[in-house]
């Protein structure tokens, strides 16, 4: 059993690292300016995914070695990279968003999948999440201890955390969303969130 103190220490710090916009943020918010609030759902599922993947990978050891070996995760990288880049342009090129249905574009059973590609792809191509399991996370880890439960642990708190932080932004999305079909700009919302995740996928090729 971890100590409680290490676990209030895990939630304060991570909570932190889930409020600042990065990545994730910025891919959710996308999904949430073109199909509501809903539409948080997708990237939210998605980035919880890629957590426990990265969570599994760290238990056995795997997260460690990527960093010894670089081509692999570059090649995950570059694959993220591509998807966000499609569904960057997809959105640019959308004409479905009207005055009656300013949310139309990628809703429902659609945009979660869509939501779900992008927010996985961003997590596990995103070097700073490689960072956060490979130098971040060992901090809370008692070696003497058996890892597995420690680990689950970590990422049973993750998912309230990480939850928390991207719905409090996909809020802010919506709230902007709906200002804007107010003020008769609906039909820019497609454009400005495939911009975010070109922009997003920009950022990926340079952050070490």
């Amino acid at each position: 059993m971890m100590a409680i103190e290490t676990i209030l220490a895990f939630i304060i710090i991570d909570l932190l690292f889930c409020l600042m916009p990065g990545p994730a943020t910025m891919v959710t918010v996308s999904h949430v300016l073109t199909g509501g609030f809903r539409n948080a759902w997708g990237p939210i599922v998605g980035i919880n995914v890629g957590n426990f993947i990265w969570y599994a990978l760290s238990a056995m050891g795997l997260a460690a070695l990527a960093t010894t070996t670089p081509d692999m995760f570059t090649a995950l990288r570059y694959a993220g990279v591509i998807y966000l880049v499609w569904m960057g342009i997809a959105m640019i090129r959308a004409d479905s968003i009207t005055a009656s249905k300013p949310h139309a574009v990628s809703s429902g059973a659609l945009g979660f999948v869509k939501g779900f590609g992008s927010g996985i792809a961003v997590h596990m191509s995103n070097p700073k999440a490689l960072l956060f399991y490979t130098a971040f996370l060992p901090q809370f880890i008692d070696p003497d201890s058996p890892i597995g439960p420690q680990i689950l642990i970590l990422a049973v708190i993750t998912i309230f955390t990480e939850t928390f932080g991207l719905l409090f932004y996909a809020i802010i999305a919506a709230r902007t969303a709906q200002l804007a079909v107010k003020s008769g700009r609906a039909r820019y919302l497609s454009r400005v969130s495939g911009a975010v995740l070109l922009i997003v996928a920009g950022a990926m090729l340079f952050i070490n």
